[in-house]
């Protein structure tokens, strides 16, 4: 589409010269969302720290996140022991984690519960994110240093992606496991994301489509988000058994296996045993 001068008649068709109509509309919506784009910077800090200040609420989150791998006192190691292990822990704590009330720590601050000294437009974010959960994504397409285009692995819709950093990093095909927090009309990563090789890409859906349906077993007509609400660590538990070195196929087979036989077990034992 060719560029429109600032002196030219507006495409909207109003008569007037573009920098006295919509050029005005798009400037300030450009300033906004610069605005938003500053504000989550500022605001992830702000919801970690007070993630930080639950120290009785971070003990058996952990061990649900890291399926009781790592203890409490091995948080500040996690940076070591698992890439961005201690950020992706805390991500999820804020977003993903039912409290005593069952709300998680997003939902709670964003109705008004403790005290973060938020700006307009930090609290404006924070409303916006109450329903955002770890989710696996794919990478469709990258402008490097820009951003991406993502594909939801379980509810299979498209997100563009501003992220100049990840941009950098990342190829087609690899995925995210990650929370994609929205701001305006844009997306963008919220704090630490793991980073899949693209042979995981069906093996993680596959292994999802087993945690939904025993999931659904005991919640009929249950939806991806109401399993990511209950049990959105289970990504994690993927992203855990995988390799590091290199890809291995053979331990991905075996994962689900194990996986499929796990939860076939557990729905016989909710069961009980069949009457005589």
């Amino acid at each position: 589409m060719p560029k429109v001068g600032r002196n030219d008649p507006c495409p909207c068709g109003s008569g007037k010269k573009y920098k006295q109509c919509h050029l005005l509309i798009e400037q300030a919506a450009q300033v906004e969302q610069r605005q938003l784009r500053q504000a989550i910077d500022t605001l992830m800090p702000k919801l970690i720290e007070a993630a930080q200040a639950l120290p009785t609420a971070i003990t058996p989150a952990l061990a649900r996140f890291w399926n009781s791998t790592y203890s409490a006192e091995q948080l500040g190691e996690l940076e070591d022991l698992e890439e961005r292990g201690s950020d992706r822990f805390l991500t999820w704590f804020v977003f993903d984690y039912p409290l005593d009330d069952g709300h998680t720590l997003v939902e709670q601050l964003a109705g008004g519960a403790g005290e973060l000294g938020l700006t307009d437009v930090e609290e404006r974010l924070l409303k916006g994110w109450t329903s955002v959960r770890l989710r696996p994504y794919a990478i469709n397409s990258v402008l490097k240093g820009q951003g991406m285009h993502v594909y939801d692995l379980l509810d299979e819709v498209e997100y563009e992606v501003e992220d100049h950093s990840a941009s950098r990093r990342v190829q087609p095909g690899e995925v995210l496991v990650t929370h994609l927090v929205p701001a305006g009309g844009r997306y963008y990563v919220g704090g630490a994301a793991a980073h899949l090789t693209a042979d995981t890409r069906e093996k993680l859906h596959e292994y999802a489509a087993l945690h939904m349906e025993a999931f659904a077993r005991d919640h009929p007509g249950a939806t991806w988000a109401d399993l990511l609400r209950e049990r959105s660590e289970v990504l994690n538990h993927f992203v855990m058994a995988l390799p590091v070195e290199k890809p291995d196929p053979a331990l991905l087979d075996t994962l689900l296996m194990q996986t499929r036989i796990s939860l076939k077990l557990a729905g016989e034992s909710l069961l009980g045993p069949k009457d005589e």
